[in-house]
């Protein structure tokens, strides 16, 4: 059966090169008898060595690995044989349950070689060999396959959990700067990637700032990427978001008395939350995730933020952005659910919606920068309807349009944004309806002038 399950695997990854990814068996993991292992090695050099090089769209194209691998390809039975494992297999939806199959297979080897020499030297190294028989016990108690988990095992505790939720006021996750977003959707939840788009200067990293601050005061440790902004910048904007001094004040050194005080008091503040900033020159994805993955281990209750999207870049080559925009939203998704945290990323917006009468930026206009419509579980768009627009009744107002929601809808939310020191602050029910009143106000003038 294990060289079944080999023939399955190598054959899954010849019709779709993106399961290696999610693949973490090795050539060695494979038979030593036979030709599986160094097709295996032979699929794990051209990934590592091909993949987003120029004109090469598919790594493991059979005619491709003949030009470049032909001695490796010739050993490991020629074109025939791995064009033989390609079509062999129906359904690639059973990758996981027959890779855990020759993962199993590898660890009996490797307990019954141990064994094997420690009988042939005379020195049983009872350690060595009951780790492996652990390892692989381990893995027959998991059952059918990798990644299945009975449902009553699942919900065991669910009871509590739910209770739990009730006593938190309704945020499950990580808090937000938006009270009404939280009564959307609970907050920020582990696992989800929450993709946070605008046009220019219209607030992207001053919401973050606000959002990120108020995760840390609910007891989150908050990483912030900063692949655009130096930490000391990034940590400027807390200041002024706390303070609320005018940030061309601390730009430029002149602070009043009054604003001396209110800034030792948002230092000493920032002082207590647990923020930490990495602003690391030409920061890469792979670079995040081994970051997060430290981070995670020293602060289980960990919030993840990115700013911004197309700026980080990958230990693998792409000749387009937009590819490379797409690995790089892939991994997060899978770094979110990996580690169990929320991740809040940054992504810019096509100048299209500037084309149009309403400029509120839409799905489709994410759509120049990659999938982003596709991988986020929560797309909120930004929009100042006075950046565009002096006499509008929305000036000092930022709308947050929650475009898509998995699990929680859509809607637009108002908030108050002074672009000055940066400062998000929610609407009170007076200020909701007052807001309501002025824009249905304004919109029955303009339609007399019409007139």
């Amino acid at each position: 059966m294990s060289i079944e399950a080999e023939q399955y695997v190598l054959g899954a990854l010849l019709q779709n090169h993106e399961l290696m990814d999610d693949c973490y068996l090795q050539p060695n993991d494979f038979s030593p008898d036979g030709p599986n292992r160094m097709v295996m090695k032979t699929l794990r050099w051209a990934h590592e060595n091909l993949t987003g090089q120029p004109g090469i769209k598919n790594p493991f194209d059979i005619l491709a690995l003949t030009e470049r691998y032909s001695k490796t390809i010739g050993m490991a039975g020629g074109p025939s044989y791995l064009m033989g494992l390609k079509n062999s297999v129906p359904t690639l939806a059973n990758f996981g349950f027959y890779q855990q199959l020759v993962r199993k297979a590898s660890i009996q080897r490797e307990a019954s070689q141990a064994l094997k020499d420690a009988l042939q030297a005379g020195d049983v190294d009872l350690t060595l060999i009951k780790e492996k028989m652990d390892r692989l016990q381990e893995l027959q108690s998991q059952g059918i396959a990798d990644g299945w988990e009975r449902i009553s095992d699942v919900l065991d505790g669910h009871h509590k959990e739910i209770m739990d939720r009730g006593s938190r006021s309704g945020i499950t996750g990580a808090k937000t700067a938006s009270e009404d977003l939280n009564e959307m959707g609970g907050g920020h939840q582990s696992g989800d990637l929450t993709i946070v788009a605008a046009r220019p200067s219209m607030g992207k990293t001053a919401y973050i700032v606000n959002d990120s601050k108020e995760s840390a005061m609910a007891g989150y440790t908050v990483g912030m990427f900063s692949a655009e902004m130096s930490s000391k910048d990034v940590a400027e904007r807390y200041i002024c978001a706390l303070s609320g001094i005018d940030a061309r004040k601390v730009q430029k050194g002149r602070l009043t008395e009054n604003d001396w005080s209110s800034y030792d008091k948002a230092l000493d503040i920032l002082d207590m939350l647990p923020i930490y900033i990495d602003d690391t020159p030409g920061m890469t994805i792979e670079y995040i995730w081994r970051q997060t993955k430290a981070m995670k281990k020293k602060y289980p209750k960990l919030i993840i933020y990115v700013d911004y999207l197309q700026l980080i870049e990958s230990e693998k080559k792409f000749t387009q952005a937009a590819d490379r925009v797409d690995h790089v939203l892939k991994q997060l998704k899978r770094l979110a659910k990996t580690f169990g945290v929320p991740v809040v990323a940054i992504s810019s917006v096509g100048r299209k919606c500037e084309e149009r009468n309403d400029k509120r930026p839409m799905m489709s206009d994410l759509r120049e920068s990659g999938n982003i419509e596709f991988a986020g579980d929560v797309i909120i768009f930004l929009y100042r309807d006075d950046y565009y627009y002096p006499d509008t009744p929305m000036k000092g107002f930022i709308e947050l349009i929650v475009a898509k929601g998995r699990k929680i809808g859509t809607g637009t939310i108002q908030m108050f944004f002074n672009r000055k020191n940066g400062r998000f602050a929610n609407l009170t029910k007076d200020d909701k309806e007052q807001l309501r009143e002025k824009v249905a106000e304004y919109e029955q003038t303009a339609r007399n002038r019409k007139r």
